[in-house]
């Protein structure tokens, strides 16, 4: 077992743990509308959290404004709706952006909410170089996992690249992509290809923009990560001590980092909820727990815990403040947080860690064998191995034959969802002129779009128009 703060960091990236240092309490909120994703933020500030995680409905996520026809019926269904930066203002109104980190969990459209970010910033008098945070802009396990893609391949990986480019050099203190594992465990993956995942996808961000002229150490430093935790309490809490040791690894013998920034695996954590289950809710809160506990002992830098009611419906205020006690719970009335590395010299974990490690070797070879993780992507190997892990994953088991009684239950939970639709103004379309000839002119040429985005959202273009205008042709490179 490794020493806390030393190389590989196994044993956590920081020398005192979380005795010096606890977790980001990051909660993910995003309702229908703007305001009442606001209330949710300044309810959930109140109550103690320490950072904020906005999620975003499907059409912002797919680029499409909320007055199109192919949004009807998801407009503020899964998270806030956000079509233009006046949108964004309202969700952060009496939120001061240079005291709040903000993680954004967007991928397709990050480029168009990173510069609807920085607008916002000007408007309310932040500089952008003081904001903090995270951008998801992941569009690997997008083409994995989730399918919310907007682009091909080669042009999402683009524009992602185009984020981490600009925020190298315009917002230290923003990280601009946070490497997935956790979407492909959700979809079905193993805990070691959950891992291999990540730092295959590492591998293919950090050779983009190498070719870019970046140095993979300035790159590294720069990156997060999104691990989940399942009810294997101690196995789950290995496994985040494998990636920590495998990423060091890789980054010093197969890239030439020296810099220990450049090594470490900083990670957000998600308890999981496809381990949640709808009947009998309440047995949720103690799953989320284990998982919660699991990612602690693992030494997860930021944490989101799962709401009780989140197999039914978009979190209701008491299932999101139990999901926060949860985490103060475990932070201030256990010893948790009391030791550097509290699984340290355990022979089970040291088991645990031996084989799981075995395990990420061996998918890494396979997914390198096949030309890397993006060609693993088209040619759909991957996600058959993914497919064919799920067809053996139970699932939660315990209350879920639960007869008629919860159906009761299930819909006084549903009573209070917030409706998707109602009181939304349309999106009056009119031509943006120059800012949006200028946008799709860096698109088509293959320049960094950042810039243009921005001036842009200044001029108040919908997030449905930035999508268009950076939609490519026949002339568009199909990557840098």
């Amino acid at each position: 077992m490794g020493v806390p703060g030393e190389f590989p960091y196994d044993a956590g990236i920081h020398p005192a743990g979380y005795t010096t240092r606890l977790w980001t309490m990051r909660q993910l909120a995003g309702l229908s509308s703007a305001e009442s994703t606001n209330a949710r933020f300044r309810y959930l500030l109140e109550m103690g959290e320490t950072g904020l995680s906005l999620a975003f409905d499907l059409p912002t996520q797919l680029g499409l404004d909320p007055d199109d026809p192919a949004a009807h019926g998801e407009v503020g269904r899964t998270g806030v709706s956000v079509a233009t930066v006046d949108d964004l203002a309202e969700v952060f109104d009496g939120i001061p952006l240079d005291k709040v980190s903000v993680s954004f969990t967007i991928n397709a459209t990050a480029p168009m909410l990173l510069a609807m970010w920085i607008v916002l910033a000007e408007q309310t008098g932040v500089a952008p170089a003081a904001l903090r945070g995270t951008l998801q802009n992941e569009m690997l396990k997008e083409f994995l996992a989730r399918k919310a893609y907007v682009y091909d391949l080669p042009t999402s990986v683009r524009y992602g690249l185009d984020v981490i480019e600009y925020c190298l050099q315009e917002l230290p203190g923003v990280n601009p992509v946070s490497v997935s594992g956790g979407h492909a465990r959700e979809a079905g993956a193993d805990a070691a290809l959950e891992v291999a995942c990540a730092l295959a996808s590492v591998d293919e961000y950090l050779r983009g923009m190498v070719a870019r002229g970046h140095s993979a150490e300035a790159v590294a430093a720069r990156f997060s990560f999104i691990f989940g935790t399942d009810m294997e309490l101690l196995k789950e809490a290995a496994k985040l001590r494998v990636a920590r040791r495998r990423y060091a690894e890789r980054m010093r013998s197969l890239w030439g980092v020296r810099d220990p920034r450049a090594m470490k695996l900083r990670t957000q954590v998600n308890t999981f909820g496809s381990a949640l289950a709808y009947q009998e809710p309440l047995n949720n809160i103690v799953r989320a727990t284990v998982q919660a506990i699991a990612a602690v002992l693992g030494g997860t830098q930021s944490l989101h815990v799962c709401s009780f009611d989140e197999a039914v419906q978009t979190p209701g205020p008491l299932g999101a403040r139990i999901a926060l006690r949860t985490q103060q719970i475990l932070a201030e009335e256990t010893d948790l947080a009391h030791y550097p590395d509290p699984l340290g010299g355990s022979r089970v974990i040291e088991q645990l860690v031996e084989t799981l490690g075995r395990e990420v070797d061996d998918w890494l070879e396979r997914i390198d064998a096949r030309g890397g993780i993006a060609e693993c992507i088209r040619s759909g190997w991957l996600e058959g191995e993914i497919e064919d892990l799920a067809f053996h994953d139970p699932g939660p088991v315990v209350g879920v034959t639960a007869p008629t009684p919860v159906e009761s239950e299930t819909r006084l939970l549903q009573a209070e969802r917030h409706t998707t639709t109602g009181g939304r103004r349309e999106i009056t379309r009119r031509p943006w002129g120059d800012e949006l000839d200028r946008l799709r002119e860096d698109a088509a040429a293959g320049r960094n779009v950042m810039p243009a985005l921005i001036r842009a959202v200044r001029a108040r273009a919908t997030i449905g128009q930035l999508c268009a205008a950076m939609r490519p042709d026949d002339h568009v490179p199909e990557s840098d």
